[in-house]
């Protein structure tokens, strides 16, 4: 089996393990059965069989897991409050920033920490942009979720830069 497929099973198992743990209580009768049987094998002694036997049925009945998992991840990003501000899968080199609320933009221009940025003021919290190539946006414009409000250049010297500070 490809190791870099199994260590991503093992943390897909764990991250599971860990929000059943958290969560409390599991509705889910297959994933009820399957958090059992780990908890079960976690609970004793295991020898070196134990642990390869044990291997081999949670990667066989976790072998959909991950794309379930980024299906889950993916569907929980897009009910959030908050979006991306940039989309870091794309291949290009100017990536487009977006506001990842609506709001207002309370401040932007440039300064020493941060370059040239925006800030925008949400309704509980504020988002601060830095280091762009160009703003496209001007201060006290309302801009949508997912609105484009400037770029950023992956070339440059500096690291984009991102703040989120909620419930102000």
């Amino acid at each position: 089996m490809n190791k870099k497929k199994l260590y991503c099973q093992i943390m897909v198992s764990l991250f599971i393990l860990a929000a059943a743990v958290y969560g409390g209580e599991i509705k889910n009768e297959t994933f009820s059965k399957y958090y059992n049987k780990a908890k079960d094998v976690m609970m004793y002694q295991m020898t070196m069989e134990d642990i390869k036997s044990a291997g081999t049925y949670v990667s066989t009945a976790l072998t959909g897991a991950p794309a379930k998992v980024v299906s889950a991840v993916t569907k929980l990003n897009e009910a959030s409050k908050y979006g991306a501000p940039i989309d870091e899968k794309s291949e290009e080199q100017i990536k487009q920033v977006h506001a990842v609320a609506g709001g207002m933009v309370i401040a932007s221009g440039k300064d020493k920490e941060r370059g040239l940025y925006i800030e925008i003021k949400h309704d509980d919290g504020i988002s601060i942009y830095g280091n762009l190539t160009d703003i496209g946006v001007v201060e006290a414009e309302r801009v949508q979720r997912g609105e484009i409000i400037g770029s950023y250049d992956t070339r440059s010297e500096k690291e984009f830069y991102y703040e989120l500070s909620e419930n102000l």
